[in-house]
């Protein structure tokens, strides 16, 4: 029997905006705004009470790390975000390509998310 694989790969950091104040956020608006800042998809994965995460799509993290305060004044911008002293960014680094001939034939965790299927 064979596996089948699907493999998806997404050129894509994750950026965290922390030290906020967030009530009844738009994520759109926000979205739309980080979006012609950086000229690139943005993608809202995650709001908290003090801070937001998104997927930041096709952009370098330096690039993102670079443009830290003109992010920070774009999203001021943002109904229901008040930026405070404490408001900081950090982004991941990308998702790193893996050669597909690397990738095992069984799966490397016990991870019941991870799904293998046999034909």
């Amino acid at each position: 029997m064979e596996h089948e694989y699907i493999i998806a790969h997404a050129d894509k950091s994750v950026l965290k905006i922390s030290g906020l104040e967030v009530n009844g956020l738009n994520t759109k608006q926000l979205e739309q705004i980080l979006a012609d800042k950086l000229h690139t998809f943005v993608r809202v994965i995650g709001v908290t009470g003090d801070n937001i995460e998104m997927d930041v799509y096709n952009i370098e993290p330096d690039q993102v790390r670079k443009n830290e305060e003109g992010i920070v004044k774009s999203i001021v911008l943002t109904e229901g975000i008040t930026v405070t002293d404490l408001t900081k960014i950090s982004c991941s680094d990308k998702i790193v390509e893996v050669d597909y001939d690397s990738i095992p034939d069984e799966p490397i965790s016990k991870c019941a998310r991870e799904r293998w299927m046999k034909r």
